[in-house]
């Protein structure tokens, strides 16, 4: 198993902010009790430019989340956009074929 796990949050609002946030400032913390380290590789929101709370990384952001899965590598893929079908469904078959694990808001 590999020592680092590569980790994508697709949707910024509420709870995939509180997300990315929680990742960044508890990353020491969680690579401590887990003995792997952490790397979020993307994010993706329908907006890039929306007022948030923190700084988004351009180099990771990801307009279409479909993109990101092609182009990364995800171990874990937050899906919490909230949706059950449209992209949200798309973004999640996706990342199974890819052998990704799945956690996603409904």
């Amino acid at each position: 198993m590999s020592k680092i796990i590569n980790i994508a949050i697709v949707g910024l609002g509420q709870i995939g902010s509180y997300l990315y946030n929680e990742l960044n400032q508890k990353k020491k913390d969680i690579e401590n009790k887990t003995g792997k380290k952490i790397r979020i590789v993307g994010i993706s929101a329908k907006n890039i430019n929306k007022k948030r709370k923190f700084k988004i990384d351009k180099k990771i952001f990801y307009k279409n989340p479909l993109n990101l899965l092609k182009d990364k590598k995800v171990d874990i893929l937050f899906e919490v956009i909230g949706l059950s079908d449209g992209i949200s469904k798309r973004i999640v078959e996706k990342a199974i074929k890819k052998k990704s694990k799945c956690y996603y808001t409904k």
